[in-house]
């Protein structure tokens, strides 16, 4: 079962090219973008639920983008951790799966809401 906080912080509203509203809640001062994760979950396939999702360097918004998952991308999830609040596609998360997009070979965090069934299903 996946654990829900509630932060207080400001919210941006980004409407990209795909047409989809994204509702993200800016990550408290102390939020690093350094996180533990482990390759322990086996699910894998095309799991993008959106066009041009950011890959980050850790479960925030305002952690750098390593580069940008696709509809049509493969990708190797590995496990979930909590982070900051992600609306998008009807749904609103605070967590975040670290994965491999094996199409392009990046690796990274990707708020759960960008992906199908909400991303990983194990705790890192």
């Amino acid at each position: 079962m996946r654990k829900f906080s509630s932060i207080a912080a400001a919210v941006t509203v980004t409407v990209g090219c795909t047409g989809v509203a994204v509702v993200t809640a800016a990550a408290p001062a102390s939020a690093s973008c350094s996180h533990a994760h482990s390759n322990i979950d086996t699910k894998l396939g095309t799991l993008f639920n959106a066009s041009n999702v950011n890959i980050r360097t850790g479960p925030h918004t305002t952690c750098g983008s390593l580069g940008y998952g696709q509809l049509s991308h493969s990708v190797d999830f590995h496990c979930y951790s909590n982070g900051d609040r992600v609306s998008a596609n009807g749904h609103t998360t605070y967590t975040w799966t670290y994965l491999r997009d094996t199409t392009t070979g990046v690796s990274g965090w990707v708020a759960d809401a960008l992906l199908d069934n909400l991303g990983s299903s194990v705790a890192c």
